[in-house]
């Protein structure tokens, strides 16, 4: 159930989360990052508006088809506000454990293979989560005012208010949604029999 008002963001890339809203990819892939907890990701909510951020984003870490969406990405003063327009939920979590899972992946995500290598190539003892999301559109986007605490290179951001979810509407129709997750979930089992 989508809560009516909520105060957690996981930090995801702009372009990522106009993706994710414009219902052109659903998944998410997290290992960790440099200020978290032993620097390990952890699935600390099932619930979260995407914090879409800019720091990290580059040309070379999209697929060349998708170089255009960075265009639209940059706002013009993200360290003042950030735009709350993704509402997302969990619907399955599911650990990538090798290579061929990555390259699995490939034709659900935006990201360049070398991008979505990389990721999972750091800190090779943890598997890299793939997160399958539900994202829902805020009718009323909400400006986040952005706090000092909210910076870094951290995953998750607790606010210090909570911010009206309100009225929504999924990014992607249900019947499609069912049938790009039993996709996704059938690559990625498909490449770990053949890996095994």
């Amino acid at each position: 159930m989508i809560p009516g008002m909520w105060n957690i963001g996981l930090k995801e890339w702009a372009v990522t989360t106009d993706a994710i809203a414009k219902g052109e990819q659903t998944i998410l892939l997290r290992k960790g990052g440099i200020r978290e907890d032993g620097r390990h990701f952890k699935i600390e909510h099932e619930q979260f508006f995407l914090y879409p951020g800019y720091f990290h984003e580059g040309e070379a870490l999209l697929k060349p088809e998708n170089r255009h969406l960075l265009n639209g990405s940059q706002p013009e003063d993200f360290e003042s506000v950030v735009d709350l327009a993704v509402f997302a939920e969990i619907e399955e979590v599911v650990e990538i454990s090798t290579p061929e899972q990555v390259s699995a992946l490939s034709e659900f995500h935006i990201w360049s293979d070398e991008f979505a290598e990389k990721r999972f190539n750091w800190k090779p003892l943890h598997p890299l989560n793939l997160i399958i999301i539900r994202a829902h559109l805020l009718q009323q986007p909400q400006a986040l005012m952005v706090m000092p605490e909210y910076s870094g290179c951290k995953s998750w951001v607790e606010f210090i208010e909570d911010y009206p979810v309100g009225v929504t509407s999924p990014a992607i129709p249900d019947r499609r949604f069912k049938a790009r997750v039993g996709a996704i979930k059938s690559a990625v089992a498909e490449a770990g029999a053949s890996a095994g």
